[in-house]
């Protein structure tokens, strides 16, 4: 078991990359990409997004600061501090944050990830 006090989860210790511009990731746990947990912080920037992509078995992204937005399908979610999304296995999404603030989540997630949409 690992515990991480709220206090410190923005600061915790963990395998460190810069995901792409204005995405920081800091993986808690992993990334193993099979069927143990793999966990993360991700810190966006203002205006910063992923490309649409998906996770094999799915993706829960859990709000710790900030605001951002979760989108699937042209269909734009706004999230904030406390919100919970769930995204189903093989489900494309961009999340991002918002324009003018950034944001902050845990993304929490099994098996491989299924890369960015290519089409």
């Amino acid at each position: 078991m690992r515990h991480i006090a709220a206090e410190h989860l923005l600061k915790a210790e963990g395998t460190h990359v810069s995901a792409a511009v204005g995405l920081d990731l800091t993986w808690l746990q992993g990334p193993t990409t099979n069927d143990e947990l793999d966990v993360g912080i991700v810190s966006v920037a203002p205006g910063a997004q992923t490309p649409a992509h998906s996770h094999h078995k799915g993706q829960v992204i859990v709000c710790v600061s900030g605001q951002g937005f979760v989108e699937l399908d042209g269909e734009r979610v706004t999230v904030s501090k406390g919100d919970v999304v769930i995204c189903p296995a093989g489900e494309y999404h961009i999340h991002g944050a918002s324009a003018d603030q950034s944001w902050e989540h845990l993304t929490i997630s099994t098996g491989t990830h299924g890369g960015a949409r290519t089409e």
